[in-house]
């Protein structure tokens, strides 16, 4: 895949967000996503992502969808707060165009919620008419669930509201603590805390026959639930951003460091490590190796 990162302009200001009022400023142009989409199609790359930011706010994203169709993509990703999908309209442009997989920014499952982290409580209803609009034409809808202090709890009733609302896959991202939110510590709970919630929510997955997974947290961390982990070694990512170009699995961002302890771990080979701000802020003593 080639995730591509139009820019960090957005039309919203969610509390977990990390980038900065200096980094929206920044904003890849249309020829420059062009390029990349070609340099992704060379590569033998077969899908295409776009994100942000907010990609929906681009006026040429309906034409750079159509583009990585033409250059042979076969699945157009489009990962987004899901505020502009409640206009119909739109929803059938990016459709038309080629898009195939909707990826959405999921608050929680009330308005309560919405309000708190994305600033208006309001929003939930718009989301929530988009995930009816993208549902009703076919589409296929991803729920992407930052876990952090106010989340956490909610997720086995997160994964409930949005499944019943026809969202058929899900993804549970740990905070990230970097650039605008680095010093957000509290936000950042260690998985052995939120572990309890993360596996009723795995269970009400299993009962809907929904697929649940979690990336970024090791095998160690979630015993007898490994068939939900999602390692981000097996994509084959290129990331491209306003200020660089990189593989996703040698990213800062992602789970691909170990400790000490892992160098016991009968499955360090099949493991993909842990993310460097989760090490730097919650530490390593949840980290045990499996014999």
């Amino acid at each position: 895949m080639i995730d591509i990162i139009m820019g960090y302009e957005c039309n919203v200001q969610c509390d977990y967000c990390t980038v900065t009022r200096e980094m929206r400023t920044r904003n890849l142009d249309g020829k420059a996503i062009a390029a990349a989409l070609e340099r992704g199609a060379r590569e033998g790359l077969t899908a295409a992502a776009f994100g942000g930011g907010e990609p929906t706010i681009r006026k040429d994203l309906p034409r750079l969808v159509k583009l990585g169709r033409t250059l042979g993509y076969t699945t157009v990703k489009i990962s987004s707060n899901g505020l502009m999908y409640a206009y119909p309209e739109y929803v059938e442009r990016l459709l038309e165009a080629g898009a195939n997989l909707f990826h959405l920014a999921l608050m929680g499952w009330n308005r309560a919620m919405y309000a708190r982290i994305m600033g208006r409580e309001e929003y939930y209803d718009l989301v929530r008419t988009g995930v009816a609009n993208l549902v009703s034409r076919g589409a296929v809808v991803v729920g992407d669930v930052i876990m952090k202090a106010d989340t956490y709890e909610a997720l086995p009733d997160t994964v409930e509201h949005w499944a019943e609302l026809g969202i058929e896959r899900f993804v549970f991202w740990l905070m990230s603590l970097t650039d605008r939110v680095r010093d957000a510590r509290d936000s950042l709970v260690p998985v052995s805390t939120m572990r309890p919630f993360m596996f009723e929510a795995f269970e009400v997955g299993r009962r809907r026959g929904i697929p649940v997974f979690s990336r970024h947290v090791p095998r160690c961390m979630l015993p007898g639930y490994w068939e939900h982990l999602w390692d981000v070694r097996e994509d084959r990512v290129l990331v491209v951003t306003p200020e660089s170009t990189f593989w996703l699995s040698e990213s800062r961002i992602t789970a691909n460091t170990r400790v000490e302890k892992c160098e016991a771990c009968v499955v360090k080979g099949e493991c993909m490590g842990i993310r460097r701000d989760y090490l730097e802020n919650v530490g390593d003593h949840e980290v045990s190796p499996i014999s």
